[in-house]
Order: structure tokens, then sequence, then C-alpha cells
């Protein structure tokens, strides 16, 4: 067992924050928070503007930025629409869907269970779950919900059955429809579709993973998933722009959003009657749900909520030593892994992230969204960046929004925050 941690926030000798700092070129809201610390200067604003300037002159609708530092939000930004036809500028409390960002909230949830005694991560989903959707799937009496939480369980994933693809995010969605929350089973039973690997064989994501956790959160509490976040999670930390849609009242809602379509998303999952085109290959999604993603993906938060959300499992708040500890602790599955890529219990570690720098955090993606939550190893420097545009199934690889975060927006946030 090999075992990571992250390093104990450092105050680094710069921070980006004070008296509020206005500018409006091309459709950017750039400001500080006025937490205390050294003002924000001339160069740093201008750096920052610059690069959210560039994402949207690359053709992304919407960003919302936010970087923290040590224990304060020091720094948002906003550029582009929430609403693309209306010409309705976005705010940095607007919210956006995080996708897989909101497996850190699911798995912060199973390790209080454990903790309280009411989970074991030695057991398998059929130990908690009496359904018969759940013992069609491969490997649910054998992966362990530690396996789950790793992504090693082998257990297949609904999100890309070549049937379920245009029903949950393209052609023949019904727009009316809410998913029940184990809907997306159906996907990924064994009459069609295998195990990827035997448990703890080696790392395979899968988003099923996340739907059975979710369940067995609700069958051992007797809650549902979306109670239980926000009483373990969101009300003590004070999130309040952080909500799992279809499965909770969203208040004032989120962004309109927005989904590239390519030649290839159009044959895998084709484009909804109802999805206007805005331009060429990209296509208005808001009129779709996230209720097929749930605890796999359905959470809808605002950057500055996912700054102090990732401040939170990097500090190891809400949790004990035990399960602290196991947050960060790697399993490296039996026929080896990616050394650059370790995906511990709802967390992952990319070395090499940013020049020297490894980091910690999650990702995300679904329709019409695109998600970055990290902080860097050896700092205290956290960047949230949320875009109102999804690029699955497009095939896209880089997409316009990852190759904006990795060579533009990553280099001169993080130069920013050095300084």
């Amino acid at each position: 067992m090999t075992r990571t941690r992250s390093c104990p926030p450092r105050r680094l000798p710069f921070s980006i924050s004070g008296r509020a700092a206005w500018c409006m070129t091309a459709g950017v809201l750039l400001f500080g928070p006025g937490a205390s610390g050294q003002e924000i200067s001339p160069r740093e604003v201008a750096v920052l503007e610059d690069a959210l300037v560039q994402g949207i002159t690359m053709g992304i609708p919407g960003l919302s930025v936010a970087i923290g530092i040590g224990d304060e939000l020091a720094w948002t930004g906003t550029a582009g629409h929430r609403d693309v036809l209306r010409q309705t500028p976005l705010s940095p409390s607007d919210r956006f869907g995080v996708g897989s960002i909101t497996k850190t909230f699911v798995a912060r949830v199973i390790l209080q269970l454990v903790e309280e005694g009411r989970l074991d991560l030695e057991k398998t989903p059929l130990d908690y779950l009496d359904l018969p959707v759940v013992q069609d799937i491969p490997n649910t009496g054998s992966a362990t919900l530690r396996h789950l939480l790793n992504h090693q369980s082998g257990i297949p994933t609904w999100e890309f059955q070549e049937d379920w693809i245009p029903r949950g995010r393209g052609a023949l969605l019904d727009l009316d429809h809410i998913w029940g929350k184990t809907e997306t089973l159906s996907y990924c039973t064994e009459d069609l579709l295998p195990a990827t690997n035997i448990p703890g064989g080696s790392y395979s994501y899968s988003n099923t993973n996340y739907t059975l956790l979710g369940l067995i959160i609700e069958a051992v509490t007797g809650n549902d998933a979306a109670s239980e976040i926000r009483r373990r999670l969101l009300e003590p930390l004070g999130l309040e722009d952080t909500f799992l849609e279809s499965f909770e009242e969203v208040p004032g809602g989120y962004v309109n959003h927005y989904h590239y379509s390519t030649p290839e998303f159009r044959e895998s999952a084709g484009v909804h009657s109802e999805f206007t085109e805005i331009r060429p290959y990209l296509v208005e999604s808001t009129p779709g749900n996230l209720s097929p993603e749930w605890t796999a993906g359905g959470i809808v938060s605002s950057a500055e909520d996912l700054v102090r959300w990732a401040r939170a499992i990097r500090d190891g708040e809400l949790l004990g030593p035990a399960m602290r500890e196991e947050v960060f602790t790697y399993y490296p599955p039996s026929a080896g892994a990616n050394p650059r890529s370790l995906y511990m219990q709802g967390i992952s570690k990319t070395v090499g992230f940013y020049e020297d720098f490894s980091a910690y955090g999650h990702s995300g993606g679904t329709l019409g969204f695109t998600a970055y939550m990290y902080w860097l190893e050896g700092t205290d420097i956290i960047l949230v960046m949320l875009a109102n545009v999804g690029g699955m199934h497009s095939g896209l690889s880089p997409s316009p929004v990852s190759l904006f975060f990795q060579q533009v927006l990553l280099p001169r946030a993080v130069g920013a925050a050095r300084r």
C-alpha cells in the first residue's frame, strides 16, 4: 500500500484580494471579494483578465473562475454569458453543473458513514442493496465499497452504453422526465456489458460506482442522498450555491448551457430537436436536465463554493483522523497503474499537473458543462474553473475548454497567485 498525503497549508507571501477591481472588456467581470490581504495589482488584473478574454475568443460561451489561497477566497472572475442568445452576462454567484466533482461529495458522506460504523469498506454493494437490477450488474457481489470509491471495482459504466447515450444526453431525451435513481443501472447489466476487470485488478472509471454508492447512502440512512449531502456537508460548510439538481429545489436555477455538436456527437448521441443551434457545432442543451447523473454527476454549484469545498477536502474537515487518512491513501491495482494519475477515495492526484507541481482534485463533464477543481501540492493555491459548455461524446481531445484550462488559465492563475 502506498500512502499519499496532501501537504499542510502554507501561507504564501502574496495573495490576490483586496478592494474591487472592475473591468467590462469583452464581457469580462473581474473583482476581488474584499478579503483581508494585499491588493490585487494592475498587472495581475491584466493577466487574469487577458486569460478570460482568450477563453471567450476561443468560443467558450461562459466561464467562472475562483482562486483560493490559504484559508481565503483570493479572487473571482467571470467572462461571457449565462444566456448566449439574450446576451445575459455571468456573475460570480452563478451556478454551473460540476459533473463528476459530485463524486467528491458522495465519497465524503460514505466515509462519514464508515466512521459511524454504519458502513464497512470491505463489504460489497449486495451486502447493502437488495435490488434485482443491482444483482444483475457484474461484480456487485465481489467488489468492495473501497473498490467503488477508487474505481477499481470492474463494474461497467452506464455512461457509454450505446443505447443510453441518445436517451441520456441526445436525440432521444425525454425533456419532461426525471430519471429514477436506479434507471441508469438497467444499461449496465451483465447481458449488456461485461465487467471491465476483476475487483482490484485495474483502474476503470465508472459512473455506476457512484450511482450504487448513492443508493447505499439512502439504504443505510433512510434518507434521500441529497438531504444527507446537505445536512452533513453543505450546511456545516455554508455552501449556499450547491444543490443536487432535479432532486432538490434550486432557488434561482442555474446558467443556460451548451454542447459541442460535432459529427461524432451527432453519430453517438444525436441532437435533440429542442436543442437550438447557436453556431456551427454548438447547440444549446438547456432544455435537458441532469437527473440521469444523480450522485455520479448531478450537482450544480458556484466557483466560490467549490473553492471552499476543495479547502475542506484538503484540510480534512468533517472527518476524524482515520478517515482523513483514508481519503488520501492510494491502493495500487494488482495489474499496475498509471504512475502519473492516482485515484484514491473520491479524489485524484495528478503527478506533473503543472510544471513540477502535482495536484489533487477532480474534474467533471456532462451534458452542457465542464468543470475543474484542483489544488497544487506543496502550495496553498486552489483553482476552480467552470464552463457552461460540454464536450462529452464529441470526440474533441482536447476540447477547447480543456485546452484553455491547461494552456491559458492554469499558467496565469498560478503565476499570479505565487507573486
